[in-house]
């Protein structure tokens, strides 16, 4: 008779205990929930430098649209608030050279994925500035044509390191939504792409969401 009495507020305080323990176990795990971003951007890819080889060979740079996919999450979060992200970049910008003897070889496009970490500084609730460093790997595009009785076309992707780094701001619209421009700058071994520079500065605008 006792255990029958007692079985139904047994059972109620061990369902009481269960949600108290569910609580203490997700309390500090909001706490300590990571404060993630993530920008849609785009702009454009500054020129590169020249090569000039002579009367036969001339190989330029121009200026192409580009585009960053960057997440990024919070991995300190003080007066200075430490990311660690993961820019992934594409690049529409192209070069060529052109030789008397009848080649022709151009480059266009390109794919950055720089992981690295970023410095936030917020002075208002609206505005924070940041600056990045990060380094990873780059690909892009070439393709050679040779005319003449042996007319070929030979098509490759070369890589590269990459080194970036730069900075930007972000404008706060509402607290999920906010304005950004980012400007870096991709620095790549000499010839990446059929040109002489190492630089490519990259300034792009968009969005990024926060949660």
């Amino acid at each position: 008779m006792v255990w029958l009495e007692f079985a139904p507020y047994d059972s109620h305080m061990r369902r009481m205990l269960a949600v108290c323990g569910l609580i203490g176990l997700l309390g500090p795990c909001r706490v300590q929930a990571q404060n993630s971003d993530l920008a849609l951007l785009a702009g454009i890819t500054g020129p590169r430098g020249q090569v000039v080889g002579g009367p036969n060979l001339v190989a330029s740079g121009s200026v192409g649209a580009s585009g960053q996919i960057n997440y990024a999450w919070q991995a300190w979060q003080r007066a200075i608030d430490l990311y660690i992200e993961l820019p992934l970049v594409f690049t529409g910008d192209s070069s060529g050279t052109a030789t008397t003897q009848g080649t022709v070889s151009y480059s266009s496009g390109g794919i950055f994925f720089t992981p690295g970490a970023r410095i936030k500084v917020s002075p208002q609730s609206r505005v924070s500035f940041y600056a990045a460093l990060g380094g990873g790997i780059g690909t892009i595009g070439t393709t050679q044509v040779t005319a003449g009785a042996t007319a070929s076309v030979v098509s490759k992707r070369n890589t590269s390191p990459v080194l970036d780094f730069g900075g930007g701001l972000d404008f706060r619209l509402t607290r999920l939504l906010s304005l950004r421009a980012d400007a870096r700058d991709f620095v790549t071994h000499s010839g990446f792409g059929l040109s002489s520079g190492r630089n490519r500065w990259m300034f792009l605008v968009g969005v990024a969401f926060h949660f």
